[in-house]
């Protein structure tokens, strides 16, 4: 008998059990700990034992799954307006797709409840509430293509596409800045400064970045006025298993008028050549297959798309 019910505090270890066997695909953080799952997820001030659902097969958890919201605009508090199932997570059981059903319906009753109208499946930048380094690379891709049992789960219960995130990778191996009149231009007349651990600039990133080693390069006029900033993290150690050092770039920030004046494409340039002088072999980042400013940057500085993820949408 499966029975379903809300997260218990002796849970944890047999959460990790179950990320373990489940087929999370390969951008899930391996071997998982109760330790990681403590850091990432329930020591979030608004972690909500009401979200994290789980499936019991007498007293054998055999899968759980996790709704949250994200940010209000002003990112000091938790909109619950829109929610969404970051991931779900079953082992291997004869009623697998019925217990991947009933939790994802449980995480839906859960998300209604709160007050939510716009309910989603898998994480984003802007819903990155949990598992930000555990699954998904150097942010929260939607539901990665090569997740197949969570994709499949999603289509099953009627969910839409409502975006598709590009994960792009650059190798940093003999990496060097574009040099041009622009590029000089702007060297000549900015100062590029790197932060470790900067101050958190708002409530939301300081409950989404606490636990990882974070870098921030802001890119300055002479008169010592901010004209953007590029925020780097320190992927280890997800990025362990694949043999090099790696920084994931979490967001590219330009000051409204100041954007298309060849800025962004300095500053993430420079930034990545500071990257490699300091040993770090592999940079990744995300996007929205429809920013087309964002996904043309990338390509100029030789980021390669190597994995597609669903940002998907229950229709109302």
């Amino acid at each position: 008998m499966i029975e379903i019910r809300c997260f218990r505090n002796a849970d944890p270890p047999r959460l990790a059990d179950v990320w373990r066997a489940a087929d999370l695909g390969p951008a899930a953080m391996q071997p998982m700990t109760a330790p990681l799952l403590e850091a990432s997820v329930f020591s979030k001030p608004y972690f909500d034992r009401e979200g994290l659902i789980v499936a019991a097969d007498d007293d054998r958890v055999v899968g759980f799954a996790h709704a949250a919201f994200g940010p209000a605009k002003d990112r000091s508090t938790v909109d619950t307006h829109v929610g969404t199932t970051l991931l779900v997570a079953i082992v291997p059981h004869p009623l697998q797709e019925q217990i991947g059903d009933e939790l994802l319906r449980g995480c839906e009753a859960y998300l209604r409840r709160r007050g939510a109208t716009t309910i989603l499946g898998g994480g984003s930048a802007d819903l990155r509430s949990f598992y930000l380094g555990l699954y998904g690379g150097s942010d929260l891709p939607g539901i990665l293509d090569s997740s197949t049992a969570m994709r499949r789960l999603f289509e099953r219960a009627g969910y839409e596409t409502a975006d598709r995130v590009a994960v792009l990778r650059r190798t940093l191996q003999g990496f060097r800045a574009p040099v041009n009149r622009l590029q000089l231009a702007i060297r000549r007349n900015t100062v590029l400064r790197a932060i470790d651990e900067p101050t958190r600039r708002t409530w939301w990133e300081a409950a989404t970045t606490t636990g990882i080693a974070l870098r921030r390069y802001e890119l300055l006029n002479q008169a010592d006025e901010r004209l953007g900033s590029a925020s780097f993290w320190d992927m280890q150690p997800l990025a362990g298993t694949w043999g090099v050092v790696a920084s994931g770039l979490l967001d590219v920030e330009i000051e409204g008028p100041r954007r298309r004046q060849g800025l962004a494409h300095y500053l993430v340039a420079e930034a990545l050549h500071d990257l490699s002088q300091e040993g770090v072999g592999l940079v990744e980042t995300h996007a929205s297959t429809a920013n087309t400013p964002a996904l043309s940057l990338f390509t100029k500085l030789g980021f390669e798309t190597v994995e597609h993820g669903t940002i998907f949408r229950k229709p109302s």
